[in-house]
């Protein structure tokens, strides 16, 4: 069976065209983002901006369809996408919010600074 993680994506509609980029990289990749979401949302908040929600799926770094997604989670988390709106510079990471919590009890990750509604949340199991 593996490992499972659920994995949550949301981006504004500002950096979709970043993501169309990164997902034309490989068959893989948009086969990750327009098949395999359990969620795909591309009216999130009714403003445009892409939520993508993967239930249980194996979220390793060693397959390329991952390795390519997080790379530009990580590159849009430290603001290394550039881009203006209405001629104002952007920090990409306002754009952004990538959560992933994985099995194992500590294995939560968060990057980026917007969609503060989407967050991890602990509960007990018994």
């Amino acid at each position: 069976m593996g490992y499972r993680s659920q994995v949550v994506l949301a981006i504004s509609k500002h950096l979709v065209p970043f993501m169309l980029l990164a997902t034309s990289k490989n068959k893989a990749t948009e086969e990750l983002v327009f098949k395999d979401t359990e969620t795909f949302n591309r009216d999130y908040q009714g403003d445009k901006s892409w939520l993508m929600v993967w239930g249980s799926i194996k979220w390793y770094d060693t397959y390329e369809e991952i390795s390519t997604i997080m790379e530009f989670v990580e590159k849009a988390s430290i603001n290394a996408i550039e881009f203006e709106v209405d001629g104002e510079p952007q920090q990409s990471a306002e754009h952004i919010r990538f959560v992933h919590v994985g099995e194992d009890y500590g294995d939560v990750e968060v990057m980026g600074d917007a969609f503060w509604d989407i967050y991890p949340h602990t509960q007990i199991s018994y």
